[in-house]
């Protein structure tokens, strides 16, 4: 009976330990301030800085289904002169290696600037969900090694990151989140009215226009919610412009040629 008892309190503190892991966090020394992300967009997920605390990271209540080998589209919003950089723990070890991460550039410019690219879990990843996490490093692209910092879990100047939950699952699902999310724009090219339509049952509750290096240039809102609306960019100079519908579940971002 002394033995079973031991065996089951080795059991209890092994499952209590384990439950009780977390993840690597990277760090920041000179802390987050205009440095941090704004603005993150993963198929459904829709999240904006919390404007008082650009220290806080876990946001993994947040999540969006995906299906391995597929591109899903990624808009990243972040502060003056910033990289971002992706990585997702695909074997769930409470960690991000090297091999994690999926994606990383740096561009930047201020007093902000948007990443619109499309983000690919790697085929035969197996079903389940995993940890996905988005870094907004200083001067970095948060890969190469540098004195401001590199790495899912490194050192660094300035900068913050958050963590989502990421589902890796069936192809319909996705296919049909995909499709009640999109927007359409036409014409495009356009020499300045522009219409935008929304995905079925998901209406339009904000409009914003966004210069190609981020800054937002033109915004409308809308007291009820639209599923069709007319944006003029007769006023803008001629460029590419990215073009963000904002619904109660997502934000879709699309290139737009004006000229």
């Amino acid at each position: 009976m002394k033995n079973n008892y031991a065996l089951v309190s080795i059991l209890v503190l092994s499952t209590f330990s384990a439950n009780a892991q977390s993840y690597c966090t990277p760090s920041f020394l000179n802390g987050c301030f205009s440095w941090s992300n704004k603005f993150i967009t993963i198929g459904s997920i829709n999240w904006a800085l919390d404007a008082s605390d650009c220290a806080e990271y876990d946001y993994t209540s947040m999540s969006t289904s995906v299906t391995a080998g597929i591109p899903v589209p990624v808009s990243v919003e972040n502060g003056s002169w910033c990289g971002c950089a992706i990585w997702v723990d695909l074997n769930n070890n409470f960690t991000f290696e090297d091999s994690e991460n999926l994606y990383h550039t740096y561009v930047g410019g201020s007093p902000t600037y948007v990443y619109d690219f499309d983000l690919t879990i790697p085929t035969g990843t197996p079903d389940g969900s995993y940890r996905l996490r988005v870094i907004s490093p200083w001067g970095s692209d948060g890969v190469t090694v540098g004195d401001n910092g590199y790495g899912g879990c490194g050192d660094y100047q300035y900068g913050n990151f958050e963590d989502f939950t990421i589902n890796v699952g069936d192809v319909s699902s996705v296919g049909e989140n995909a499709a009640s999310t999109s927007i359409i724009t036409f014409p495009n090219p356009t020499n300045g009215p522009l219409t935008i339509e929304a995905g079925t049952g998901q209406p339009l509750e904000r409009i914003l226009v966004r210069s190609a290096d981020g800054r937002l240039v033109q915004e409308l809102a809308f007291t009820g919610m639209a599923a069709k609306v007319l944006v003029d960019l007769s006023a803008l100079p001629d460029g590419v412009y990215l073009v963000q519908g904002i619904s109660s579940v997502a934000t879709l971002t699309v290139r737009v040629l004006k000229g």
